[in-house]
């Protein structure tokens, strides 16, 4: 089989349908192909060299080079013409950061789609619902360059056959929209829906301004995907049963079915979404690795360490490991409850002042 036809059936087989040893086998070819064609890109060239690591050499998934995420926002890592980019995905960044730059082709951005409408599938059946997004419609405008929370909204909306944004923009801050809720409310005596938001915007603005107007949706058979902001959230000390115990009984659904997820700008496509249990998952065209921190090896299951996280969606940057400023520990392989086969891990937050030494030292200067 080609690679080509290898991502063809990846990307159409159930996400959760293979064990580690099958995953590997599927993977590591298409990870191969893409090295190689990362190479192109001078400075993914110059960190194999210097590790002294040929692609098709490469016989296990952790020995494949991972680039540190920050390295995103300080080099340009396309392996595409720039004449290929169609769009330009930037993360959020505070003021003082930088915001990570991720060029999309056709390709990458089909691949990602494909795989989030697979992922998305194994929660939501093959129906088309009503999406209710708690953000204001702004957010996802058609410009060029991309933010992370606009590709978010745009990405998990796939499954959408109508979508009603719950907020809006006033005097530069976010708020309750009064009439999107009350349409939102019209289509749910009828129709199946799904909730997406951010997890810090759904806590500080929806439940805030729902538990003030003492308002409730009826919604039990949604399913809610949120994700990103839980630093803030954690300073707060709020749990994430918390979290899910206030949203549930806003929207009147059971705590079960809201499923926090994880995933980032730099490997859009691949998200890892709870089961019933709170354990993330891996779908069968992406991997986790856990890393210790000090000597970037692999941690056994349950041991705390850097989050790693490969992709073969990407065609048009180098998407094949990326080494996230995430913590995490891996729980199991292949023997959740649930009964989702493939690696399950948890997230513990961000790495406080870690220092992934070395990583950085094998870029070209620039």
């Amino acid at each position: 089989m080609s690679d080509e036809k290898g991502l063809e059936a990846l990307l159409t087989m159930p996400p959760y349908s293979q064990g580690e040893q099958g995953r590997k086998e599927l993977l590591l070819p298409l990870i191969r192909q893409g090295a190689r064609k990362a190479c192109m890109n001078p400075h993914i060239r110059s960190m194999y060299s210097k590790l002294g690591i040929e692609p098709e050499g490469m016989q296990e998934l952790h020995e494949v080079p991972a680039v540190p995420v920050r390295m995103f926002k300080s080099f340009d890592l396309s392996t595409v013409d720039r004449s290929e980019v169609t769009r330009v995905l930037r993360s959020s960044g505070t003021t003082a950061q930088h915001a990570s730059v991720v060029p999309l082709n056709k390709t990458t951005a089909s691949n990602q789609t494909k795989a989030l409408r697979s992922i998305l599938g194994a929660y939501l059946g093959d129906k088309r619902r009503v999406m209710l997004v708690i953000d204001h419609p702004g957010v996802n405008s058609p410009a060029r360059e991309l933010t992370a929370r606009g590709a978010g909204v745009r990405g998990l909306s796939i499954y959408a056959k109508d979508i009603v944004y719950l907020l809006r923009e006033e005097d530069g801050r976010l708020v309750l929209d009064m009439e999107a809720l009350e349409k939102a409310r019209r289509l749910a005596e009828t129709q199946e829906v799904y909730v997406f938001g951010f997890t810090f915007i759904i806590w500080s603005v929806f439940c805030k301004e729902m538990e003030e107007r003492q308002l409730k949706l009826d919604l039990p058979r949604a399913v809610v995907f949120h994700g990103g902001g839980w630093k803030k959230l954690k300073d707060q000390k709020v749990s994430r049963e918390e979290f899910s115990q206030r949203l549930a009984g806003l929207l009147g659904c059971p705590p079960a079915e809201i499923r926090d997820f994880y995933g980032m700008a730099e490997q859009t496509g691949v998200i890892f979404v709870d089961c019933e249990l709170g354990h993330k998952h891996v779908p069968v065209f992406g991997h986790v690795i856990i890393r210790d921190v000090r000597t970037m090896e692999e941690c056994r299951v349950g041991e705390r360490g850097l989050i790693e996280v490969m992709s073969v969606l990407g065609d048009s940057y180098y998407s094949q490991a990326v080494l996230t400023e995430d913590v995490g520990r891996l729980l199991g392989t292949d023997d959740c409850p649930c009964g989702r086969k493939g690696r399950y891990f948890v997230v513990e937050g961000r790495a406080e002042q870690a220092e992934v030494r070395g990583c950085g030292d094998t870029f070209r200067e620039r």
